[in-house]
């Protein structure tokens, strides 16, 4: 860019120019490469916010599936409470019946039968009972708010109480602090896992279980133990009894529904117990772990987020 200016003497006459001259260059480039970075802003601008709409909308209807799904799972909870309950209850009434009605008229063989009916109906309805269970479980909506883990275990004790004193079973417990969550679904936690140590025990002995508590920091944490939510401090709750036990490499299987490690002969169950127990931690934003073997009882260890 020049300018200039005449320089003139005392008549008037063109004496000479005086000006300047600059390059302008660079500023015109600046000025260029910012009409570019804006231009690219707003191209980038226009795309994350189609992006944005594009998420939104996904989400949207992610969201209506999940309702659906769960609107389906409620569906099936109904069914599977009335429907199909009620014929199985008149299978059991009435082969039990016909057993009192026929006692002598009846051969053994067809006793038997008459025993495998009602024992198969009772079964199922168990099953169905757990499914039932584990549905509520993954559609319900949660009520969190501070517990008392103590309390609990104490109420889960005292609904155990035939099954404990049956048994003979010998059950001590570390004194548990007070934590965040649903009382109804840590209360069936506990239940399942103490029915477990109650039932899975050597033939010829009692149950004898432990509940010990630990509180523990993120790093203290297993290296196979993945919380849904990472905190600084957890609570570890481990129900350890000196049962059956099972073979480790069988831990991640235990979990699964319909999963046994043993047969119904042995230890009567649907294979859904633990299941349960998994996604009441998940839902807590916790982990469950177990650690076992064969002949030297089992420790599950359950933490929660403090």
């Amino acid at each position: 860019m020049s300018r200039a200016v005449p320089i003139l003497d005392e008549q008037g006459h063109l004496l000479e120019w005086f000006g300047t001259a600059s390059d302008v260059t660079e500023r015109k480039r600046a000025e260029e490469a910012l009409r570019q970075s804006e231009e690219r802003y707003r191209h980038l601008s226009a795309e994350l916010e189609e992006r944005v709409k594009a998420r939104t909308l996904a989400l949207s209807q992610a969201n209506a599936d999940l309702k659906r799904s769960n609107d389906n799972l409620q569906q099936f909870a109904y069914v599977a409470s009335h429907d199909l309950q009620e014929p199985l209850r008149k299978i059991q009434s009435f082969s039990t019946l016909l057993t009192q009605q026929l006692d002598t008229q009846l051969n053994e063989v067809t006793k038997d039968h008459l025993q495998r009916i009602t024992a198969a109906g009772a079964r199922m309805s168990a099953l169905i009972r757990d499914l039932l269970a584990y549905s509520r479980i993954s559609t319900r909506q949660q009520s969190f708010g501070l517990v008392s883990l103590e309390a609990i275990v104490a109420n889960v004790l005292t609904t155990l109480d035939w099954e404990i004193s049956q048994s003979g079973a010998q059950i001590s417990v570390d004194t548990l602090p007070m934590t965040n969550g649903d009382e109804s679904q840590l209360g069936q936690l506990f239940q399942n896992l103490l029915t477990n140590a109650i039932k899975f025990v050597i033939p010829g002995q009692s149950p004898q279980i432990r509940i010990e508590y630990f509180k523990r920091t993120l790093i203290e944490l297993p290296p196979d133990v993945h919380p849904g939510i990472e905190t600084p401090l957890y609570h570890q709750i481990s129900v350890k009894d000196q049962g059956v036990g099972f073979d480790i490499k069988f831990r991640d299987r235990i979990f699964q529904v319909f999963q046994r490690l043993h047969s119904k002969s042995e230890y009567p169950g649907t294979g859904v117990g633990l299941a349960i127990c998994q996604r009441v931690v998940e839902n807590h934003g916790g982990a469950i772990t177990a650690s076992s073997y064969p002949d030297q009882g089992t420790s599950f260890d359950v933490y929660l987020p403090a």
